[in-house]
């Protein structure tokens, strides 16, 4: 099935597209609260926590709390808060300056200080996902996936030996020469076993069972491209303990693969064999709509599940060591604190510009293939 905004406009889908956004939005807020309550704690000074950005004349003033105005700005693409001290001397020093405060309210931090305000919001982006996953695993379930059956899918125009023997799109493997087939591998096995071999395969179609006669390539090819696989979803419910410390390990495996799809897609990583086309390519905003009104539609766990994994790699995107990302400003810290000189003002700007304007580049393509290389689940 194609997702993508339009189409799901369409239908009835605004409320899972409405919940998805502010999903999102409630992500954004975490990551941001993160800088801002370990911030404060540290003495930092924050002028400003904005949901969005946008000049203040056009954004909603929501209150002031703790010498912080919060605001609800109008361009949807984040969030920030504001923390003169994070930045460099001079720049700091002006930003003070244009909020009325003098040169002496300017407090130049140690690094240590500095890095744990950069960090705080991947770690609540992490600390979320790991609360979420452990709260499902509570309450509805650790789940598990049990494949039930396998069918044929899509058949080679090369290699006719199944059509020739009668095999259709569609028909569900019952044994292959008298080996139950419940999975993939059980079908790949039992292939294997008989290179250049006739054996009989049963099948069951629109309810009944259909036994064909086939001799497989030296191979042990049949000319089947592809199976779809029926599953059915289990849960098994957990203490609280248990379900943390699993909850735990599930985002420590997540995060652990999104960094190797990150070295996929830059190519660094050689992919998985037998990934489906279009698994590497990159999308944006429509597709994470998209997909969240999927689940939302699905059922709560689903959904609560994708908003803990999209947590994930809201902290995995943001620790690389890339400005303007977090990880950019710990690793300009990291240099100032190992060489005990701050990287220079102008060296920043321009290297925050770069990847900057790269980064809206890469929204841009992802926003195209959201356009016209959709997702397909199912």
């Amino acid at each position: 099935m194609e997702l993508t905004i339009f189409s799901a406009l369409a239908g009835s889908a605004l409320p899972g597209i409405l919940a998805m956004i502010a999903g999102i939005t409630f992500l954004i807020f975490i990551h941001e609260l993160g800088h801002w309550l370990i911030a404060r704690m540290l003495g930092f000074k924050t002028p400003v926590f904005s949901i969005g950005f946008g000049k203040r004349e056009h954004s909603l003033i929501l209150g002031r709390l703790w010498e912080t105005e919060f605001r609800l700005s109008p361009i949807p693409l984040g969030g920030y808060v504001s923390i003169p001290e994070l930045e460099d001397e001079s720049t700091a020093l002006k930003t003070t300056a244009q909020s009325g405060r003098s040169r002496s309210a300017y407090k130049r931090f140690p690094v240590w200080k500095r890095i744990s305000v950069a960090v705080a919001g991947v770690a609540m982006n992490a600390l979320f996902a790991v609360v979420a996953i452990a709260t499902l695993y509570t309450f509805v379930g650790k789940p598990s996936t049990q494949t039930e059956s396998v069918s044929i899918d899509k058949m080679s125009r090369e290699v006719t030996i199944a059509r020739d023997a009668g095999l259709a799109t569609g028909d569900r493997f019952v044994s292959v020469d008298g080996q139950t087939v419940k999975t993939p591998q059980d079908l790949i096995a039992a292939l294997r076993d008989h290179p250049n071999q006739r054996f009989e395969i049963v099948v069951s179609r629109q309810g009944h069972n259909v036994s064909v006669t086939v001799t497989t390539d030296s191979n042990g090819q049949l000319g089947i491209d592809s199976v779809s696989v029926q599953t059915t979803r289990k849960f098994t419910p957990m203490k609280a303990g248990q379900a943390l410390s699993e909850g735990l390990t599930t985002a420590v495996d997540t995060i652990g693969e999104m960094f190797r799809a990150v070295g996929i897609i830059a190519g660094q990583l050689e992919p998985p064999p037998n990934l489906p086309s279009g698994a590497t390519d990159l999308h944006g905003i429509v597709a994470i709509v998209s997909i969240g009104q999927q689940a939302f539609d699905r059922d709560t766990f689903s959904f609560v599940w994708l908003l803990a994994i999209f947590s994930l790699n809201l902290a995995v995107l943001n620790i690389l060591p890339l400005p303007p990302l977090d990880g950019g400003y710990v690793l300009f810290y990291s240099i100032e604190g190992i060489f005990r000189r701050s990287v220079p003002a102008g060296v920043r700007t321009r290297l925050t510009n770069v990847f900057f304007l790269l980064f809206v580049l890469l929204t841009l393509w992802g926003l195209f293939n959201d356009i016209f290389k959709p997702i397909k689940l199912g």
